[in-house]
């Protein structure tokens, strides 16, 4: 989890270990999704006919949960609204 950008299980959910661990690590965690079916020996994963291999590219949606096939330009998060508001409270 240490050298992960982000995380993916097949199984748990928003209150899992990995989901947990990896929200106090300021990572993305998609967990629990059930259609995942990881081959460890083969070091891939399939998706109904999709097969995601070690070394590929998949970009994850933490706020969605998708998980989308290959690298897709990232943007800073920002705070903004009310969290705003209350961020500058704190100053």
């Amino acid at each position: 989890m240490v050298e992960a950008q982000a995380i993916l299980t097949s199984r748990g959910g928003m209150t899992s270990h990995a989901a947990v661990v990896a929200r106090g690590m300021g990572k993305c965690c998609v967990a629990g999704c059930g259609d995942v079916v990881v081959d460890y020996a083969n070091q891939q994963f399939k998706v109904g006919e999709t097969v995601v291999r070690k070394g590929d590219w998949i970009t994850l949606d933490g706020s969605t949960g998708r998980v989308i096939i290959g690298k897709v330009p990232l943007i800073e998060p920002e705070i903004s609204g009310h969290f705003q508001d209350a961020h500058d409270l704190g100053r």
